[in-house]
């Protein structure tokens, strides 16, 4: 992200302390106006030019006189970025331990944690393709995934001149020269081809992978090697241009984009070209060096560091609304702490006034420490949270057998009802987050591209009734109900889940990566639930899901043609199937609402609480005794609404999937299902 430059040139450019004003600009802005300012996040794409320029400009200086050293350059980065890094990351920390729900600590103490190591883009990474972690709110440190990419930079990036300088270490000083130009060019270009690959085939991971977003320092890095520009029309004209297309990808791109991939081209060549026109005189350069632009990018580092933090935390520290009014308030705060880290922490450690410039002894030394003390104690807190929220779910368990709680409130056939003795919901808001799944708590999840069955015995019976649960992760969350039937009749229950991917032979709209993994998944489960003839197969599948239907095709059919083909092939190996409706959807973020409001101001309208579910028309189709649909729609919903409470059980944890603690309650309702269809083999 935004850095100075260390060991500065001579003379401060202007213009590039303009292009950060810019840069951190259209970042803060777009995170706090994303409708008005689409494309604000190449602001970081800037940033990355900038910070390849500068450091292998300063490198290539102190290889030329002889002084290079990357156990010095090292500390001199540590001492320019790590205190003010860890100064944002000490207060974040203590502001979510006072001020944000227990749920939360968990995921963005880990992120903490995360941001303090530099490794925050690959936890990110990760999570963008894990369907647990799909519902994670946005932490207050998920900005880190660029100061982690580019402290990585920092890491590799002398190693790899250093080591081509070896390498040709008896040749010409022109030579070596010529040679790190030559290996910077080759690993730019490897970087973008591979950028472009993989933002094709894995866009969520391309995002955040260093590997991905290497050759845009590599185009700031060869820039180095360039010939100064020294007419003053042909540098005004580079650098207006430069500007122009920075601008059109800020106002224009929008997160539709496969990006970074080669429209990253865009705001790449034109942050190289101002900083190759090096515009020194002229109208652009008194624009640039207008006070207000220069005091914003001699600080864009610490306004980059406290924008986000500020933003996420606003809500729970100072009850901020999403207002314009509560928007330019923390816009001000960022400026400020900006201004005070900027003068307090920033610059008495860049000009060694704490450890000394020369003394990396010691800079490593307290580099180690921090990061073990911020580590340790986030690690202790988040280790609390989940100690207090496992002890809660287990309280949840205890009370399901009660009279009229969970589903057993509004039970199919019989009036609702209520019980009294329940003075609070089961699980907390605070715990449902973590009331996953019978089966991911048991067996996990399959990775993105693993195609293979990853059956999970989540029950052994000794009675001769096996059950298959299968489909994506609106399947899985059934689990614990059906781990409750297979544990009382002696039953054995296996699990085959994978998210995002629906037991069908039609395909969702997904990633290439997810697309060729999914349809190998559906293939290698039915051969094998026909390989151990399954007495029954048990499917749910994710309702309003984008369906990938051929040219021509009409999508719903398509839909519900893959569906009920894979059925009847089931059917025909003597594997009778029960399909289970799709829940229906929630107001966005209901744990918030439950959190701050009564649950009768948290429901949503049944009218539009329901999607398109393949699944209802592939049952009509088929037409089977063996096949079965069971829905709990009056179960979830009365006439008008549909609940996020049912009976003091908290219906759902998160984004779309049901709290294990609600899901266990529907067991007596599926049991007469099972049995059917079962008795009808």
């Amino acid at each position: 992200m935004p850095t100075q430059s260390i060991g500065r040139p001579p003379v401060i450019r202007i213009d590039i302390q303009a292009l950060r004003a810019i840069a951190v600009g259209l970042v803060v802005l777009y995170h706090l106006w994303p409708q008005q300012l689409t494309g604000g996040f190449i602001g970081v794409d800037v940033f990355f030019v900038i910070s390849g320029y500068l450091i292998t400009s300063h490198i290539l200086r102190d290889v030329a006189k002889s002084k290079f050293s990357i156990t010095k350059f090292w500390a001199k980065r540590v001492r320019r970025l790590l205190p003010a890094s860890f100064f944002v990351l000490l207060v974040t920390g203590i502001a979510v331990y006072f001020s944000t729900p227990m749920s939360l600590w968990g995921q963005w103490l880990e992120e903490i944690q995360a941001s303090a190591l530099y490794f925050e883009n690959w936890i990110l990474a990760a999570d963008s393709v894990d369907y647990l972690a799909l519902g994670n709110a946005s932490s207050p440190t998920q900005h880190f995934w660029s100061l982690s990419v580019e402290e990585q930079f920092y890491l590799a990036w002398p190693l790899i001149i250093a080591g081509t300088l070896f390498v040709v270490g008896k040749f010409s000083k022109r030579f070596r020269r010529r040679s790190v130009f030559a290996a910077l060019l080759l690993l730019t270009v490897a970087s973008f081809v591979y950028g472009v690959i993989q933002t094709h085939a894995e866009p969520e991971i391309a995002y955040f992978s260093t590997p991905v977003r290497a050759w845009e320092f590599g185009v700031g890095a060869l820039l180095a090697f360039a010939p100064a520009v020294t007419k003053q029309k042909v540098a005004q004209t580079m650098a207006v241009t430069g500007l122009l297309a920075i601008a059109g990808a800020g106002f224009f791109f929008d997160s539709r984009l496969p990006f970074p991939g080669s429209w990253a081209l865009i705001p790449v060549l034109g942050t190289a070209l101002v900083i190759w026109a090096n515009v020194n005189d002229g109208w652009l350069a008194r624009l640039a060096g207008i006070a207000p632009i220069q005091w914003v990018g001699d600080r864009s580092y610490s306004i980059y560091l406290w924008h986000w933090p500020i933003l996420i935390l606003a809500p729970f520290v100072l009850n901020l609304d999403a207002l314009v009014t509560s928007k330019l308030i923390v816009l001000g705060m960022t400026l400020l702490l900006a201004a005070f880290t900027s003068k307090f922490i920033e610059k008495p450690f860049l000009v060694g006034g704490v450890f000394g410039r020369s003394n990396r002894r010691k800079t490593f030394a307290a580099l180690a420490i921090a990061t073990a003390s911020l580590v340790a104690v986030s690690a202790a807190a988040a280790a609390q949270a989940e100690r207090v929220i496992a002890n809660d779910v287990l309280v949840s368990t205890a009370v399901e057998a009660e009279a009229c709680f969970g589903a057993a409130a509004r039970a199919p056939g019989q009036n609702p009802c209520s019980n009294p003795e329940f003075t609070r919901l089961y699980p907390s808001v605070i715990s449902a987050p973590s009331d996953t799944s019978a089966a991911t708590k048991a067996c996990g999840s399959l990775s993105r591209g693993d195609s293979q069955p990853g059956a999970c015995e989540l029950v052994v019976g000794t009675s001769d009734v096996s059950i298959a649960l299968v489909g994506d992760s609106h399947a899985n969350h059934y689990a614990g109900a059906f781990q409750r039937l297979a544990e009382s009749r002696n039953w054995s229950l296996t699990v085959y889940t994978k998210g995002g991917c629906p037991f069908t032979l039609a395909q969702r709209v997904q990633d290439q990566v997810l697309t060729a993994a999914c349809a190998k998944w559906v293939a290698n489960v039915k051969a094998e639930l026909i390989d151990r003839k399954f007495s029954l197969l048990v499917t749910s599948q994710w309702s309003g899901v984008d369906w990938a239907e051929p040219a021509g095709a009409d999508e719903q059919n398509y839909a519900v043609s893959g569906t009920a083909k894979l059925w009847r092939q089931l059917t025909a190996a003597g594997i009778p199937v029960l399909a289970i409706k799709d829940s229906p959807k929630h107001i966005d973020d209901v744990l918030g609402c439950l959190e701050d409001a009564n649950p009768e101001y948290c429901k949503i309208s049944r009218q539009n609480a329901f999607d398109f579910d393949a699944q209802v028309e592939a049952v009509t189709q088929v037409n089977s005794d063996q096949v079965a649909l069971v829905s709990f729609d009056d179960v979830y919903c009365t006439e008008s609404e549909c609940l996020p409470v049912i009976g003091n059980a908290v219906v759902y944890r998160g984004e779309n999937h049901l709290t294990g603690t609600f899901a266990r309650t529907l067991a007596p309702y599926l049991e007469p299902y099972v049995l059917l269809l079962l008795g009808n083999q």
